[in-house]
């Protein structure tokens, strides 16, 4: 099933909109349309849009500090920190799904 939107928790959305955060990182083997615009919301509710460009599937062992960066941490411990405040524990061979987008309204 191929994602239409992609929500986020809103202390995300500021960094999103500043362009810090351009990718998300999402537990498990997701679908995105390379391509699509997708509504991004936060709780549900829209609050802008983004096409997305690129979506890479690894391991969370393969996660580096560069993936971080890009989806607005300092480092790959951070990361990680937060993929485990969100999913519960991930182990190292759990795959995630990163989604490189860029907001275009």
């Amino acid at each position: 099933m191929e994602q239409k939107r992609i929500n986020f928790d809103s202390e995300y959305v500021e960094e999103i909109m500043s362009g810090k955060k351009v990718t998300t990182v999402r537990k498990g083997i997701k679908r995105y349309p390379v391509g699509r615009i997708v509504d991004l919301t936060a709780e549900s509710r829209p609050f802008a849009r983004a096409r997305v460009d690129k979506v890479v599937v690894k391991r969370v062992r393969e996660l580096t500090d560069s993936d971080a960066r890009l989806d607005g941490f300092e480092s790959r411990e951070e990361l990680i920190e937060a993929l485990n405040r969100i999913y519960g524990k991930v182990k190292d061979e759990e795959f995630v799904t990163v989604v490189h987008f860029t907001v275009v309204e």
